[in-house]
């Protein structure tokens, strides 16, 4: 029988509604201990949002490292073991070598939708990926 650990998250106070960004990509806010969603390829990832709290001030769920479902943009389409990055939307993209980018987590499910596909992931600390 497998085992599985789904890892490390924590409690963050959410910056505003964020109850259709269950599986988005979460950044500190600029209120200590709060979250907001990520806006911009070069924010640093905190991690995957797991609920989804309709109001600011609501507990918001961030798994910060390990294994969770995650919103992907898949314009290149994603597959098992492809390193990923948040786009400004804050769903995860597929990232190159080439353009020296922030990634967060890799793919263990391929995507091929532009949005709106749900994948799961593994989570981890934002590092650079460059050649």
């Amino acid at each position: 029988m497998a085992t599985e650990y789904p890892g490390l998250s924590r409690s963050y106070a959410a910056n505003a509604d964020l109850s259709a960004k269950q599986f988005f990509c979460m950044k500190l806010g600029t209120t200590a201990g709060q979250i907001a969603i990520c806006a911009a390829t070069s924010d640093f990832m905190l991690g995957i949002l797991q609920n989804k709290p309709a109001a600011a001030g609501r507990a918001a769920e961030v798994m910060t490292l390990g294994w969770s479902k995650a919103d992907v943009a898949a314009a290149t389409d994603i597959a098992i073991n492809d390193l990923l990055g948040t786009d400004a939307n804050g769903r995860l993209v597929k990232r190159t070598p080439s353009n020296n980018d922030i990634v967060n987590a890799i793919a263990e499910e391929a995507a091929t939708a532009a949005t709106g596909d749900i994948i799961r992931v593994y989570v981890f600390p934002p590092r650079w990926y460059g050649a």
